[in-house]
Order: C-alpha cells, then sequence, then structure tokens
C-alpha cells in the first residue's frame, strides 16, 4: 500500500506533539460504551463514504491521524484530531479535527460526534463545507457499519467508476467527433469497432484515476 509521505508524517508530528494520546478516551467496559478512538473503517454506504482512525510512528512519537474518504466526489482528507470529548454515559464520542492542506495544518477546528449503537453500529453525521463534504455534529444523519476491511476500492468500483465512465465516455466520443468532422482523423465514432476504442481507453483512464484515490484513502 501507499506510504503516507514522510513530511507529512513530520508536520503530523510537529501539530501532535504528544496531545492525541493523553486525550484519547478512557476505558469502560459495556459493549455500548466507547472505550477509545473506534478501531475500523466507518462505512457509510448511502453516501459512499467512509473514514477511519489511523495510527502512526514517527521516531518515538506516536499518534492518530482521521482518514476521510467521499467517493461521491471523489476526494480523501486527512485530518489530525486536536481535542476528545466523551459524554456522560460515554456513548457519545466529540473529536475536534483540523485539516491537512498541501502538507500544512489548516487553521479551521472541525467537530464530530459519533454515537455508539453497537460494536459494529454508529449513528453519525456529514456536513457540506467549503472543503468538502465531512463528518461533523451537525448535517444529514447516517448510521455507520464497522469494517474491518477498508471499503475504498469497494466504492471506487461500485459508484466512482461508473460515475466518471458517464462523463469521460462523452466527453471522448465528442473529442473523435470533432476531429473526424474537421477530416484531422479517419476514425469515425460511430464505428462500433471505434467506439469499443474510446471507451477501452476511457476504462483505462478512470481506472487509473480512481486508483489513486483508493492509495490516498488506504495509506499507511
Amino acid at each position: 500500500m501507499k506510504k503516507i509521505g514522510t513530511k507529512l508524517l513530520v508536520v503530523l508530528t510537529v501539530a501532535l506533539g504528544g496531545i492525541v494520546a493523553s486525550q484519547q478516551p478512557t476505558t469502560a467496559h459495556a459493549s455500548n460504551t466507547i472505550s477509545s478512538t473506534p478501531s475500523g473503517h466507518f462505512k457509510i454506504s448511502q453516501a459512499d463514504y467512509t473514514f477511519h482512525w489511523q495510527t502512526f510512528k514517527s521516531g518515538n512519537k506516536k499518534g492518530s491521524v482521521l482518514v476521510f474518504g467521499d467517493f461521491k466526489q471523489p476526494a480523501v482528507h486527512y485530518a489530525v484530531p486536536t481535542k476528545y470529548k466523551l459524554s456522560k454515559n460515554r456513548r457519545t464520542l466529540t473529536t475536534y479535527y483540523r485539516l491537512m492542506n498541501k502538507d500544512k495544518l489548516a487553521k479551521t477546528t472541525y467537530r464530530m460526534d459519533v454515537y455508539k449503537y453497537s460494536n459494529s453500529k454508529y449513528r453519525v453525521k456529514l456536513n457540506q463545507y467549503k472543503a468538502g463534504l465531512l463528518p461533523s455534529y451537525k448535517g444529514k444523519t447516517y448510521t455507520a457499519t464497522i469494517t474491518k476491511s477498508s471499503p475504498a476500492q469497494y466504492f471506487a468500483t461500485t459508484y466512482t467508476s461508473v460515475k466518471l465512465l458517464k462523463a469521460v465516455i462523452p466527453d471522448y466520443t465528442q473529442q473523435i467527433q470533432t476531429q473526424f468532422d474537421q477530416g484531422k482523423i479517419k476514425a469515425d465514432p460511430s464505428n462500433p469497432d471505434v467506439q469499443k476504442q474510446i471507451r477501452d481507453r476511457a476504462v483505462s483512464d478512470v481506472s487509473k484515476v480512481v486508483q489513486t484515490f483508493v492509495s490516498a484513502y488506504n495509506a499507511r
């Protein structure tokens, strides 16, 4: 898998400064209460969205980074948790975080709340900000399923690729049609063989683009 860049690790280490580890929730035991930052991937099928906490190490320092994957846009964001807060009943974890922007920590602090139904189900909210669609304390409510494996490839295959192909194939076809009408090429886009070539090229190009987002989300 693709690794998080060294420069990004340095920025994360400086930003965290050991704070995250000291602010993580303390231990509780009931299955519907939160004992620490949740493990696994929050899979929100209704929104083709997923996110997870990822532990990283740089030298002797250890911390967490949030990775958000919006496969409808598509877009992947990294964020640094800056503060945690548990509700009295230990079922709601509030996380304050700041996004990474070009290997720098952005100034805006966001807040997200996750409410634990069970070990495999959480209530989350997604809100549209200028920076993109992000987990929040406000916005549309969803039920997230916790999965051990990353759902990034699944979302990329079932939604992102299909969406991009619907846009790319007509665009490529129009480009060929224009060149054909101008007499620059002999390939007629109405010809089934040419249409297949256009689709094959579109599938190849879209696959490369989509895999960059999958790799970014799955980066270690």
